[in-house]
């Protein structure tokens, strides 16, 4: 009797901590506060731009924009490319975002599977920032 408690407890313990870890993994925060630059990419249609964002208030925003709880979705109908991608690095240190060209609240981080969902409010101020580079969402 005593033999069973103990097993039903690690086991219990167990799929706890395999559970907890499951949820982690799934759900991974992505932090973009390391980056010290923010690198543009948009080759979309006749657009061609290839710049970094020069104003420190910007690069502080879009670091705010693109942090928050990513995770594994698919069979998204939104138009997700590296062709149009945020680069946020230090020079060692880099992730890619790149946001949907049809005005999906969602990025893609780099060509993962992973996601990082936003507000209407927060799309709306990325491509807010992100015209002033050149990059200009026509479905949006």
């Amino acid at each position: 009797m005593k033999n069973t408690k103990i097993r039903i407890i690690i086991s219990a313990t167990v799929l706890i901590a395999l559970s907890i870890l499951a949820i982690r993994w799934l759900t991974l925060k992505i932090n973009s506060d390391f980056a010290t630059e923010a690198l543009l990419e948009f080759h979309y249609e006749d657009m061609n731009v290839s710049t970094a964002i020069t104003d420190e208030e910007d690069i502080v925003i879009l670091k705010q924009l693109l942090s928050g709880r990513s995770y594994f979705r698919d069979s998204l109908h939104c138009g997700f490319t590296t062709d149009i991608s945020i680069t946020m690095t230090n020079g060692r240190k880099n992730i890619i975002f790149c946001p949907a060209n049809d005005g999906c609240q969602l990025l893609r981080i780099g060509t993962s599977g992973r996601y990082i969902e936003t507000s209407y409010e927060a799309i709306t101020k990325l491509h807010e920032i992100l015209s002033k580079y050149g990059m200009v969402f026509p479905c949006v």
